[in-house]
């Protein structure tokens, strides 16, 4: 093949040839390290410099290429790759290499006892040094062999690729920036220098080393058309010849609603083919692996890999019995953790993958689908039980749906078509009226109801909760974050430690290395990582027996923080339904005057020889939006209680809602109404609105219904009464839920088609106000009682509502959210009397005495409240006028009542609260969803365990849910740390044991590291696991900080306490000049790599004795703490495996010589010395004991003493726990020296 070379330079003759020739043979023009090996270290024999320029620019040109096809987002980079046969060829080789480093240490090992020739070290010439060396430098090779690979696994096969344009690329390896919610949970929210030091060495070294972003590999597939594409996150991305690169595949329809409705004569099959090779089918593919393939997985991670490692020297070094029993808890651990993973992720594949039939308008006729064919533009018919498959919005027909597993809200919703009304189409604020969402469940349809597809796949909602569960954000806790730095010191710690015991055990030789290698290890206990997330998923347990579930187990940690919970009102503070309190009626005078009639408390009670009363009895009977499904009510719980009080009953008429009003007298006959019209409630608007037609009259009326301030609004102002704001105010303080009616008849000259094509501006204008309708709002029975509780439990609590500034103030009073005694002064923005005298913040703040009215100057009265406290309420215009004025902090944590919110209020005020405390929000998941998901702890009251608003759900629709919540939070976190502190307990006294055995070249027994590691350590640390949480929630909120100063004291007061225990057990020993003096272990006879024959001596038993009481007695201090888990002796497993070890190690060291203690080699002898010493002789095999005297059975009076001396050990620990940790010595100094952290009124 003959290639021509544009415009050739001769000084870039080598990048222009590889160029062009790569792009004649349709290759990669961006080499890989393999191309630069074997193209261009030829060259280096004649031109070494020359080289140097063509890697450089060679590079220069693929960095270039990787900026041009940077992906489909700013934080995501794409590369493209080929397959080679050089590729697999090198595949196999590292393949190969990697078993074969098994193979090798698996034969030395075997060599070790061997097994190999039936000679022990026969492939070294029968040399240990020799052998041991070897062992040495393999297992140094494979373990920088595997970290390597563990460190670049997720691109290790793209090494062996060549690198393509994507345009002809096979795979696309995705860069993504590994993004971490860095969640600030300790109350002072001061990060320490050295902690910030280490985020920065994190950062520095991830960077470093590639680990700073996520990357995937994905193939690369063709439609049946031939068009490129790749699934990433459950999202297809079609290749673009305009950009060069991948992009999110989407079909927009748009928002404007006469297109929307346009639409309703569904797609072409073509046209719905072409959508669908761009999105791909309605279907998320969850993938589950099978066991064996999620178990390797498991295990080929980092922390494994330094397990599996660190196994071969067990192994090795006569240490098998240990290896095993190691080896067995890490694939205990293992495979408990897949099998969670694969129950977990079948859950979501059952949820995600949903997969009917249904009728679609294709080609003009209907045809039977399945679902996954839908898309966007797509017209489908609505059945009745059928689940929602896709987002879209109603074109036809009156629907009840139950959306209770996508929202959590309890009660079937009525939902209307879209109306042409000149307003944008939004399905997720005033739009989700007309909107069906993928997931939901269809209750009731009428006839002919269809809907238009707008979004399928991962663009629904439900798709969004399911790629949020596949793909969950990393969060990141101050907890976790100080345990990089532990780690950090842990590894220089155990590096010290290895130092150590080199220098000690002389220096010189492999068995030094080993010593110092496995100590190290057991600083480093592999437990560690997997313990904390135990305390986790016991208090999920917990939580789902008190019916609270969670999809985000580290966000039980976040609870137990919690130091601002934020409430809902309605249906979260107070009862779902509503008391009907009636009606105060707007009477017309005889001058044009109006005014309020009597309070009607019943609806029976209105006059109809009224006019107004008249009117208003029909107002109240057919503005609303409830139907019927068989017997029951659907719609707004308010109008379903407004109607019922009326008696009246509904039906339909060819599609046209029909209201029988109850006869106001037996004789008369059933008013009928017909809605011809009906703009069902909008929260942005605050108001409903219908166009009735009176059947007796001919008179076609209007009605609009909403909050009182919008019905003042739109309100003829003559027709208000005078005293309309004083008498809104009064009852909205006495907790009424108050809303307006307003009213326009049209009489009989207006034509029924007319009124149905008016937009509702047009028919929400030229109104007269005609009454206001009043409900009560009862608390829920136990909402005074949890607000109590989480008050006691310093944690401030704020009512964020969408209802009346003076209704909420009167709920928070009656609930004890308000304290007691306390004047509430609530802030409002006044558009007129702008002349007054009046202090104002931003342009036109008022600040008022919610008893008086009087206006308040706020700044002067929060500095001087000593007299009588002040809270602060204030409704969701102020809120705004503040949040523009920039002063909105200034008065957040003044406030207890958010009034008149909407639903990006509650998220914006969440969010203040979130930047100086760890805040937590409660509501029903309607219009607060996104406040539960912006909220650090968000607990939806719903009906589905996995909620689409909330880590946190509940059905039990209680306050008492959110203390439990934060009983269990603050119980885990305490639970988390108690097992923290234990291995670290664990590993720091298995140090100072360490310490000892270097010092006197001994060891424990084989049996005893065996109890210690595999049965005290795995159980106990399992056992702290288990205590259970507190009763009641506790004052205060546990420590999130694992370097803080009661941690550290605990640690390492216990640490000081049994060093010194031990030193003195020693001192002791050595001034027994009765039995030990003349009898000094001496070790130089023994050979130091044969460790099992080390234990044989009187300084062993010491260090037996004094270190497993050590051992067994910190899992039970670490119990300690009834403040946030039930009290010590009520964890039961723990306090039984105490007493048992407790009962075996004092009957091996209290007992004469016998079976059991021989086994452990602890006060035993070979038999003809135990028999000289005045014992019988043993009946039981003893291995023959590797010392002079042939015992090291401690006389019994010094047993006894040793034994009163590890009781007192065991007391002094515990009293330190108990009087200076946690009792009064920590009390104390925490009165004369406060904790320094952000004061939140409670």
């Amino acid at each position: 093949m003959t290639v021509n070379i544009d415009h050739y330079d001769s000084a870039n003759a080598e990048t222009q040839t590889h160029e062009t020739c790569a792009t004649a043979l349709n290759s990669s023009s961006y080499p890989t390290w393999a191309d630069i090996g074997m193209h261009a270290m030829p060259n280096a024999l004649w031109n070494r410099t020359r080289l140097t320029r063509i890697v450089k620019d060679v590079l220069a040109k693929a960095a270039l290429s990787e900026g041009e096809k940077s992906g489909f987002t700013d934080d995501v980079n794409l590369k493209g790759f080929r397959d080679d046969w050089l590729g697999y060829v090198m595949v196999g080789y590292m393949s190969t290499v990697s078993v074969g480093w098994i193979v090798f240490l698996l034969v030395l090992s075997l060599d070790y006892y061997g097994y190999v020739n039936g000679v022990a070290f026969s492939l070294t010439y029968e040399s240990y040094n020799l052998s041991s060396k070897a062992f040495c430098v393999l297992w140094f090779l494979a373990t920088s062999w595997y970290l390597a690979i563990n460190l670049v696994r997720t691109k290790l096969r793209n090494f062996f690729r060549l690198r393509q344009t994507l345009e002809h690329a096979q795979y696309v390896q995705i860069e993504k920036e590994r993004q971490v919610l860095q969640m600030l949970v300790d109350d002072s929210h001061e990060t320490s220098g050295i902690l910030n030091h280490v985020q920065r060495a994190e950062i520095y070294i991830r960077k470093m080393l590639g680990l700073d972003v996520l990357i995937s590999t994905v193939p690369v597939r063709k439609t049946s058309a031939g068009h490129r594409y790749i699934e990433f996150e459950s999202t297809r991305y079609m290749y673009s010849t305009h950009t060069d690169t991948f992009e999110p595949s989407a079909v927009c329809l748009g928002v404007d609603a006469t297109v929307l409705l346009g639409m309703s004569s569904g797609l072409t099959t073509t046209e719905a083919e072409r959508r669908q090779e761009i999105l791909g089918p309605n279907f998320i593919a969850v993938h589950v692996p099978n066991f064996i393939i999620a178990l390797w997985q498991e295990l080929t991670g980092f922390f494994y890999v330094y397990q599996i490692m660190i196994l071969w020297c067990y192994f090795y070094l006569a240490y098998w019995q240990i290896g095993i029993s190691d080896t067995g808890v890490i694939l205990l651990a293992a495979i408990i953790k897949v099998v969670v993973r694969i129950r977990s992720e079948t859950r979501i594949k059952r949820m995600a993958e949903h997969v009917d039939s249904c009728s679609v308008l294709r080609d003009k006729e209907w045809k039977k689908e399945s679902t996954a064919d839908l898309v966007p533009g797509d017209v489908f018919k609505i059945q009745p039980h059928q689940v929602v498959p896709v987002d879209a919005v109603i074109l036809q027909g009156d629907i009840v749906v139950d959306e209770s597993s996508l929202t959590g809200e309890p009660l079937p919703i009525r939902k209307f078509p879209l109306r042409d009304d000149g307003h944008p189409y939004d399905r997720q604020l005033s739009g989700k009226i007309h909107s069906l969402f993928a997931g939901t469940t269809v209750k009731q349809t009428s006839a002919n109801a269809i809907a238009l597809v707008l979004e399928t796949r991962t663009n629904t909602d439900k798709g969004k909760l399911v790629q949020k569960i596949l793909h969950p954000q990393l969060v990141s806790f101050v907890f976790h974050e100080q345990l990089k730095l532990v780690f950090a010191i842990l590894i220089c710690w155990a590096i010290f430690l290895l130092g150590i015991g080199v220098w000690w055990l002389g220096g010189t030789g492999m068995t030094a290395w080993f010593y110092g290698t496995l100590c190290a290890a057991q600083v480093m206990n592999p437990l560690l990582p997997a313990i904390l997330v135990v305390g986790q998923s016991v208090a999920a347990g917990r939580l789902k027996k008190k019916s609270v579930f969670c999809v985000d187990f580290p966000r039980i940690l976040m609870a137990g923080k919690v130091q601002v919970f934020c409430f809902d009102k309605t249906g979260t503070l107070t009862k779902e339904g509503l008391e009907y309190y009636g009606v105060y009626p707007a009477l017309r005078g005889g001058k044009g005057e109006t005014t309020f009639g009597e309070s009607k408390r019943q609806f029976d009670d209105l006059n109809t020889t009224k006019e107004e009363e008249r009117l208003l009895r029909i107002g109240i009977a057919s503005c609303h939006s409830v139907t019927t499904l068989g017997q029951e009510y659907i719609g707004n719980p308010v109008d379903i209680v407004m109607f019922q009080a009326t008696g009246s009953s509904l039906g339909t008429d060819d599609g046209t809602d029909i209201v029988l009003m109850k006869p106001s007298t037996p004789e008369k006959q059933a008013h009928e109404l017909r809605v011809i019209q009906r703009f069902e409630f909008q929260h942005a608007r605050a108001s409903m609105s219908v166009a009735v037609l009176d059947t007796e009259t001919g008179h076609i009326h209007i009605y609009c219904k909403g909050s009182f301030e919008r019905i003042h609004q739109v309100s003829d102002s003559a027709t208000l009464p005078p005293n309309f704001n004083r008498l809104t105010s009064h009852l909205a303080r006495e907790g009424c839920y108050v809303l307006g009616m307003a009213h326009r008849d049209l009489g009989t000259s207006v034509d029924i088609e007319t009124v149905r094509n008016w937009t509702r501006d047009e028919l929400e204008t030229q109104l007269s106000f005609l009454g206001l309708v009043l409900f009560k709002n009862l608390l829920k029975e136990d909402t005074t009682s949890a607000i109590t509780q989480l008050k006691a439990g310093d944690t401030r609590t704020v009512m964020i509502t969408g209802d009346n500034a003076l209704t909420g103030v009167f709920v928070g009073q009656a609930c004890g959210l308000v304290p007691p005694n306390t004047r509430v002064v609530i802030g409002d923005v006044v558009c007129d009397d702008k002349d007054a005298a009046i202090e104002k913040l931003g342009d036109n703040i008022v600040w008022t005495d919610s008893e008086t009215n009087e206006r308040v100057n706020i700044d002067a009265a929060l500095l001087n409240n000593e007299h009588r406290p002040i809270e602060l309420a204030m409704t969701g215009k102020a809120f705004r006028t503040l949040m523009d004025a920039g002063r909105i902090r200034d008065y957040l944590f003044s406030t207890r009542i958010f009034a008149r919110m909407t639903p990006v209020d509650k998220m914006v005020c969440v969010q203040l609260f979130m930047e100086k405390a760890v805040t937590a929000m409660c509501g029903d998941g309607g219009n607060d969803c996104g406040a539960l998901r912006t909220a650090h702890v968000g607990i939806a009251m719903s009906e589905a365990e996995a909620s689409v608003v909330s880590p946190f759900s509940t059905p039990r629709r209680s306050v008492q849910s959110c203390v439990d919540l934060l009983i269990e939070g603050r119980a885990a976190l305490a639970t988390s740390f108690a097992s923290y502190k234990y291995l670290i307990m664990y590993g720091e006294t298995m140090a100072t044991v360490k310490f000892c055995t270097f010092y006197y070249t001994m060891s424990f027994s084989q049996w005893n590291f065996i109890l210690i590691d595999a049965f005290i350590t795995m159980f106990c640390a399992f056992a702290v696991t288990q205590a259970g949480s507190a009763r009641i929630l506790s004052s205060h909120r546990p420590t999130a900080r694992i370097l803080g100063l009661e941690v550290m004291l605990s640690v390492l007061g216990q640490l000081f306490i049994n060093a010194w225990f031990l030193i003195g057990a020693y001192i002791w020993l050595y001034t027994r000049d009765d039995f030990f003096r003349c009898h000094e272990w001496d070790a130089r006879a023994i050979d130091a790599s044969k460790w099992w024959l080390l234990g044989d001596s009187f300084e062993a038993d010491i260090l037996t004795f004094i270190a497993l009481y050590q051992f067994v007695n910190a899992a039970l201090i670490f119990n300690y703490g009834y403040i946030f888990r039930k009290r010590w002796y009520r964890n039961y497993f723990l306090i039984f495996l105490w007493s048992l070890f407790v009962a075996i190690v004092s009957y091996w060291e209290l007992a004469d010589p016998n079976a059991f203690g021989c086994l452990m080699r602890v006060n035993c002898g070979n038999p003809d010395v135990l028999v000289e010493l005045g014992y019988p002789r043993p009946t039981f095999y003893i291995a023959p004991y590797n010392n002079l005297i042939g015992h090291n059975v401690l006389p019994r009076p010094f047993r006894y003493q040793l034994w009163g001396y590890s009781l007192g050990n065991m007391m002094i620990t515990n009293a330190w726990e108990l009087v200076v940790i946690l009792g009064p010595v920590r009390n104390w100094l925490r009165k004369r020296y406060p904790l320094r952290r952000l004061k939140i009124k409670q």
